[in-house]
């Protein structure tokens, strides 16, 4: 599993495909606006929400060369389907934490 301390920048394992960099970057654009659902998002009343955004990130992650995010993401989408409100929010601590190192 990822090391959640580590704050070293996050790339894409393509991040060296010229074809690829645009793709890249348009994932990269689309992370803001993901960390702010994630931070706004209630642990408590929006667990179906978190379980949706979490299979998303983990399917389009991977494909963007994103593996360990694609990990992340899933141990929030089984925190979400556990709904233990501890676990989501650890998980929740510790996607934002990777997706906030993200760099094209």
């Amino acid at each position: 599993m990822v090391d959640t301390l580590e704050n070293t920048p996050v790339r894409s394992s393509f991040c060296d495909d010229e074809d690829f960099l645009d793709l890249i970057e348009m994932f990269v654009d689309g992370i803001e606006e993901k960390k702010e659902i994630l931070r706004q998002a209630s642990v408590t009343d929006q667990v179906e929400e978190l379980k949706v955004l979490a299979h998303q990130l983990k399917g389009a992650s991977a494909g963007y060369g994103f593996e360990e995010l694609s990990e992340i993401a899933a141990a929030l989408e089984i925190a979400c389907k556990s709904e233990d409100e501890a676990a989501i929010q650890q998980q929740k601590e510790i996607i934002l934490n990777h997706m906030d190192r993200i760099v094209v």
